[in-house]
């Protein structure tokens, strides 16, 4: 009984905690289908906000790409643009390099006249002091004055020592060395190839000063000037002088005259040109002189 009674207990019990069990599973299904649903939701919601985010991204990378096409076509269109201005620019800097170039091309031969045209007005004024310190630098005494002039003629400044030697002769006419002066003018013609103007001084000293000690000086060298000026009869005629028995005149003189008229008398007309015959100059063609 005992038993029976604690069955009969025990049974409804059992049942109350199984219905108990059975409801308490039941309400958290439910609530897991809720969170399930309230999931799905949320992730459509996701799904479209995505999805409406991905068509405003495309929307954006359109617009993009088009301005991006936009700013390539304006970049080709600056570029051919800039293009043309560069060459252009270019063919402006070669003509500005041009200019340039030709203005210091013109300014290197103006300063070359200039150095040029300096350089010619310092040789005339140097050259002016040179001719005005000669004619002025003249020494006053006498035997100064004439060492002067010989040392001149020593350094070959001809016109100096000319000039010196005419001074002499002016200031102290005939003087004992007149003859001597005289000559040594006539060296300085003939050392600067004047050889007619020469001839003047040496026969001055054959007409007035036959006995002095440059007569033959004076001879030798009238001889070797119209040799000079081609008229060879003339230049034999003083050296047969200087030859001839009894002239008195050195012997390094004699023997030089000797080889000269030698020469002269072989000579074809390179160097005697008062024996060249006109009629064969023109029958060959070549002017007389």
């Amino acid at each position: 009984m005992r038993v029976q009674r604690a069955l009969t207990t025990a049974i409804p019990l059992v049942m109350t905690l199984a219905m108990a069990g059975c409801i308490t599973t039941t309400a958290q299904h439910e609530e897991l289908q809720r969170e399930v649903v309230d999931l799905k939701k949320k992730v459509s919601e996701r799904d479209t906000q995505l999805q409406e985010t991905l068509v405003l991204a495309q929307e954006q990378m359109a617009k993009v790409e088009e301005q991006l096409e936009k700013a390539e076509r304006l970049l080709r269109d600056n570029q051919a643009t800039l293009g043309v201005r560069v060459d252009d620019l270019e063919l402006g800097l070669a003509d500005v390099r041009g200019l340039a170039e030709d203005s210091q091309n013109g300014l290197a031969a103006i300063s070359q006249n200039i150095d040029e045209s300096r350089t010619e007005v310092d040789q005339r004024l140097a050259a002016l002091e040179t001719q005005i310190k000669a004619e002025t630098d003249i020494p006053e005494g006498k035997s100064d004055l004439l060492r002067a002039a010989e040392q001149a003629l020593s350094a070959k400044e001809y016109d100096r020592a000319r000039r010196l030697f005419r001074t002499y002769l002016s200031r102290y006419p005939a003087d004992a060395k007149e003859a001597e002066v005289r000559f040594e003018i006539g060296q300085t013609l003939f050392a600067q190839r004047d050889y007619r103007s020469a001839l003047g001084e040496f026969y001055w000293l054959v007409q007035n000063a036959p006995d002095s000690e440059v007569i033959h000086d004076a001879v030798y060298y009238s001889g070797l000037a119209f040799a000079k000026l081609g008229q060879c009869d003339k230049s034999v005629a003083y050296f047969q002088a200087i030859i001839k028995d009894g002239s008195g005149a050195p012997e390094r003189y004699q023997k030089q005259a000797k080889k000269q008229i030698e020469t002269l008398e072989k000579d074809d007309g390179k160097i005697c040109t008062d024996r060249r015959d006109p009629e064969a100059e023109a029958e060959a063609g070549e002017p007389a002189s």
